[in-house]
């Protein structure tokens, strides 16, 4: 597996081509991001947790598509298109089954305080194909930090097991250890979720939350032949 290393300043971030998965995210103070790692549900399943992936082309449930949860984008290897000290662009020429005729291009820029995630479609094919990506960051919290504040309201942790859907082009999650700012003008609609199976909250920003659970795709949903689409978050802490 191959892991890409990004520095600004004393801020790191670890970026493997498997799934184009950001790994970590950390400075002088400690991880901004739950580190990726391998745990145990209840019922004895593995689960991927940590870091932050794309979720392409649709976040959450597939419905009645072929898509996994979350689509194939974290699913499959990436190559390197460009690489600098701060920045890294993955590419995927092909996406997979009916999704063959898209090409993906994803970009990590990271600065001394924040990090933007920049994801690029194109659909090189004859046929239209539905796009509703998103982004999934987990963010370390504190042992035992049972409640967050999101836009200046107190959520428990725990509530967040059902997903918690709210609309805007910024948030403001506020951690014991640290304040993590957010916003997209691209994707505005976010998921506050943690199955509490480590130390994270997740919030993540989406383009039309469980979109995919609709049967009938919207036409802004709907990627043309030919076209192009570009979908962009930045996080500050």
């Amino acid at each position: 597996m191959d892991v890409i290393e990004l520095w600004n300043g004393s801020t790191k971030a670890l970026v493997s081509i498997d799934g184009a998965w950001l790994m970590n995210l950390s400075d002088d103070n400690g991880d901004i991001l739950f580190p990726k790692r391998l745990l145990t549900a209840a019922d004895g399943s593995k689960k991927q947790r940590g870091g932050c992936h794309v979720c392409l082309p649709n976040f959450g449930p597939g419905g009645l598509s072929d898509q996994a949860q979350h689509g194939f984008g974290r699913q499959m290897v990436w190559a390197v298109a460009r690489q600098t000290q701060s920045e890294v662009t993955l590419e995927l020429p092909n996406g997979d089954d009916e999704y063959r005729d898209l090409s993906s291009q994803l970009t990590y820029a990271l600065d001394e305080a924040s990090i933007t995630i920049t994801l690029k479609v194109v659909n090189n094919g004859t046929s239209e194909l539905r796009i509703a990506p998103g982004f999934h960051p987990y963010f370390a919290v504190a042992d035992g930090e049972g409640q967050v504040s999101i836009d200046g309201e107190t959520v428990d942790v725990q509530d967040l097991e059902g997903t918690l859907f709210s609309e805007g082009t910024s948030k403001r999650l506020a951690l014991q250890k640290r304040t993590i700012t957010m916003a997209s003008d691209d994707l505005t609609t976010w998921a506050a979720w943690s199955d509490q199976l480590g130390n994270y909250v997740c919030l993540e920003p989406t383009y039309a939350g469980y979109a995919f659970l609709q049967d009938d795709p919207s036409d802004d949903q709907l990627l043309q032949p030919g076209q192009s689409r570009t979908f962009s978050a930045s996080t500050g802490w």
